[in-house]
């Protein structure tokens, strides 16, 4: 971890101050009641490893300021989070997924433009964190983002008398005919791609995701007007087509009989394949590297960024971004927004990104590219990651499951699969806007 000197500790005041600033002007300190100084107790709830957060919550803490920091199991933090704000007990800060946030976002303090100008934020934090925007105010701060990437096996690529690795879509067409090889039997032995199924595919919801934002389609859209997101995915005429064609392409790896082919939900689950040596390309997470080097490290590997669509002037793929958000329960506004300008700040940002392997979401950061290739890589695909609001996770999966299930046994086509799937986003919107509106 980078030391602090004197000129981060005078910005972190200043920081610190100006967020003080917007409270009061915004009405959420009252000056005859507080003082801008953090004092008190600070509870902070994540998924992060404790082992890992812990020095960087003592950071955050002074003579008078006690931090705690309560790591949860991914699998039951949101249950337990909604459990405690509905009993009224719930942290004063909590670290999420920006899809969790969203869906939660009635249940943090917004801080609003007049206070911490839409500007101001957009120049401090990459594209994704917009996510974090609402017409009146930002609803928490990007903390790192954890974009998907392209692992490929170097073996298996120089084997198959190849010198190149795809660098869009359309290569993989060429490429998957040259590494995939099939058993006696008839059975995929070595996969050149895992595309094309959804459950034995690690981050299928993602590269999917990614593949529908890079043909222009941002799948939710919003008119601008609080609260009003509809699907984009059934949209009307070239958005349609090329959203169809998205569909097509991907399922068309695990069509028997294509020039694709090259996977089926027979197979291992698509990181355990790259790991055994017998996939050629693994889209998968930055923060997955260490991993993937631990369970094989005699695997010859490399990673890129994910394919594009061959014409297209910008780049783009899917992140996973983290952001703190500050509950508007939270008995301790001063020391909340004290811990959490801390924790979102340059230093601790800097040193997380790091420490997980995936990259900070602050501009100033992301400019000071490594001398590491690997992490270089991870900064510039930061850079162009993008994300959507998604309403439910677990039942937006579910949505795409059912799609590429679908359009899979024949049950229906892209373009009806499209059309059914956007009226299921469009019920998940509706139900989370009206929970927040009954909340407000």
């Amino acid at each position: 971890m980078k030391n602090i000197g004197v000129k981060n500790i005078i910005t972190a005041v200043f920081v610190v101050g100006a967020l003080f600033g917007f409270l009061i002007f915004s009405g959420a300190i009252d000056l005859d009641d507080t003082t801008t100084e953090a004092r008190g107790s600070v509870l902070v709830w994540g998924t992060i490893d404790g082992q890992i957060m812990q020095k960087y919550i003592d950071l955050a803490k002074n003579r008078n300021l006690t931090v705690t920091y309560n790591q949860k199991r991914p699998e039951t933090y949101e249950n337990e989070l909604v459990n405690a704000f509905a009993s009224g007990v719930g942290p004063d800060l909590f670290i999420m997924p920006h899809e969790n946030i969203l869906r939660h976002s009635d249940k943090v303090l917004e801080i609003p433009y007049t206070s911490f100008s839409k500007k101001v934020y957009e120049s401090t934090y990459i594209d994704e964190a917009k996510l974090f925007l609402t017409d009146t105010g930002v609803i928490a701060f990007p903390l790192v983002v954890d974009p998907l990437i392209m692992y490929y096996n170097k073996s298996l690529i120089s084997s198959a008398f190849l010198l190149d690795i795809p660098q869009n879509w359309g290569e993989l067409t060429e490429f998957s005919q040259a590494i995939t090889q099939y058993s006696g039997t008839g059975e995929i032995s070595i996969s050149a791609v895992a595309l094309g199924t959804f459950g034995n595919i690690l981050n299928s919801k993602a590269i999917l995701s990614a593949l529908l934002m890079q043909n222009g389609n941002a799948i939710v859209g919003t008119d601008n007007r609080d609260f009003t997101k509809f699907s984009l995915l059934n949209a009307s005429g070239e958005a349609q087509l090329k959203a169809t064609q998205a569909l097509d392409f991907y399922t068309s790896f695990a069509r028997f009989g294509n020039d694709n082919y090259a996977w089926n939900e027979a197979l291992v689950d698509s990181r355990n394949k790259f790991i055994a040596g017998e996939l050629a390309l693994y889209f998968g997470r930055a923060s997955e590297v260490g991993d993937i080097s631990r369970k094989n490290p005699n695997l010859d590997f490399g990673a890129e960024l994910l394919p594009q669509v061959e014409g297209n002037t910008t780049k783009l793929t899917q992140g996973a971004m983290t952001g703190i958000g500050i509950s508007k329960q939270t008995k301790n506004v001063n020391g909340s927004i004290a811990v959490a300008s801390t924790l979102a700040g340059s230093v601790i940002v800097d040193g997380l990104a790091a420490e997980l392997q995936v990259a900070p979401a602050r501009k100033d950061l992301l400019r000071n590219k490594p001398d590491d290739a690997f992490k270089t890589l991870v900064y510039n695909s930061a850079i162009i990651a993008r994300g959507w609001i998604d309403p439910d996770p677990e039942k937006t999966s579910e949505l795409f499951r059912t799609m590429i299930r679908d359009i899979n046994t024949g049950a229906s086509n892209s373009s009806s699969s499209i059309e059914r799937m956007s009226v299921n986003l469009d019920t998940l919107l509706n139900q989370t806007i009206n929970i927040a509106i009954t909340s407000r």
